[in-house]
C-alpha cells in the first residue's frame, strides 16, 4: 500500500501568503507533531513539496521566518508575479499587542510583527481601501538601539512554546527574530543559525541590544538574551522575563567553569 504521506517534491514551486492571524508550521506531516514555527499575517512563503494524499505542505517562509509543514487547507495561493510584487512591496509592521484588519470583508486579528503590504493591488491607501486598528511602523525604518529595547520589553511575559512565534509563545531564536523585525531587521530564526550572524563584539564592548548567546559545558548553544543595559537582560526563563546580568562578572575567571557559559556576544544592527 503506497504510503500517504512520503514527499512528492513540486518541480515548480508554488506561492502563499499567510491570511490567517497565526498559521503553526510542524515538524512532520501528522496532527500533533511538534512545532518548527509559525507564521503570521502577511508574510510569504514557498512550497517545496507536498504529502501524496495533497493535505499537507512543506513551506519555507521569506525573510528568515522559517519552515515546516502546514495544512494545505490554510493556504492561500499567490501566482509567482503577486509574489514578487509583495516580495518587492513597502512594509507596515504591526506593534501593538492585537491589532484588526477588515481583509475580505471580515475581521482579522493580528499579533505583533504581523506584515500589510504596500501594493498596488493590496489594500494600501491605509484609509480609503481598509480599516485598520492598531498600531505598526514602516519596515524600511530602522530603529536604535533605545527602540530596539522598547520593542521586547512589549515581549515581557510572553510564555516559552518550543517552535511558538506570538506573544502567546515563544521561544529564544522566534522572539529575538520577531523583536528585530518589527524594529526593521531581518535576522535568523533559530538559535543555532545566531552563531554565525551578525558582528561578533565581546562582553566588554557589550551594548544594549547586542544579542547574548549561552551555551553548556561541552560549548553547544542552549540559550540566548537581549542585554538591555544597566546590568539587565531580557531572556526566556519559562516566560520573557528582565533579570540581572553583569558582564563584568562573565569575563572573570571564575565563570569560565559553570555549565551555564557565555558563547557570543552579536551585534545584529550593523554599525
Amino acid at each position: 500500500m503506497q504510503n500517504e504521506t512520503s514527499n512528492v517534491w513540486l518541480s515548480e514551486p508554488v506561492y502563499g501568503i499567510c491570511r490567517l492571524s497565526l498559521l503553526s508550521l510542524y515538524r512532520e506531516p501528522v496532527v500533533g507533531s511538534g512545532l518548527t514555527s509559525q507564521l503570521l499575517f502577511g508574510e510569504l512563503y514557498k512550497v517545496q513539496r507536498k504529502t501524496r494524499d495533497g493535505l499537507w505542505y512543506f513551506v519555507a517562509g521569506e525573510s528568515q521566518a522559517g519552515a515546516g509543514w502546514m495544512l494545505a487547507s490554510q493556504h492561500h495561493d499567490l501566482s509567482a508575479d503577486s509574489f514578487d510584487v509583495f516580495l518587492q512591496s513597502p512594509l507596515h509592521i504591526t506593534t501593538a499587542p492585537i491589532s484588526k484588519v477588515i481583509w475580505e470583508k471580515s475581521q482579522v486579528l493580528l499579533l505583533p510583527g504581523s506584515q500589510l503590504h504596500a501594493g498596488n493591488h493590496e489594500f494600501f491607501d491605509w484609509e480609503t481601501l481598509f480599516s485598520f486598528e492598531g498600531s505598526s511602523r514602516p519596515f524600511s525604518k530602522k530603529a536604535d538601539r533605545t527602540e530596539l529595547v522598547n520593542i521586547a520589553n512589549t515581549f515581557i511575559n510572553a510564555p516559552y512554546l518550543s517552535g511558538g512565534r506570538s506573544i502567546f509563545g515563544l521561544y529564544e531564536g522566534s522572539w529575538m527574530h520577531l523583536v528585530f523585525k518589527i524594529a526593521g531587521y531581518i535576522i535568523p530564526n533559530y538559535l543555532s543559525q545566531l552563531l554565525t550572524s551578525g558582528e561578533e563584539v565581546g562582553l566588554a564592548d557589550i551594548q544594549a541590544g547586542d544579542i547574548v548567546v549561552f551555551g553548556n559545558e561541552q560549548g553547544f548553544a542552549s540559550r540566548a538574551g537581549l542585554y538591555v543595559g544597566d546590568g539587565q537582560m531580557l531572556a526566556i526563563q519559562g516566560k520573557v522575563r528582565l533579570s540581572p546580568f553583569d558582564p563584568d562578572k562573565w569575563i572573570s575567571a571564575e565563570n569560565k567553569s559553570k555549565q551555564l557559559q557565555v558563547l557570543h556576544v552579536k551585534n545584529l544592527m550593523g554599525s
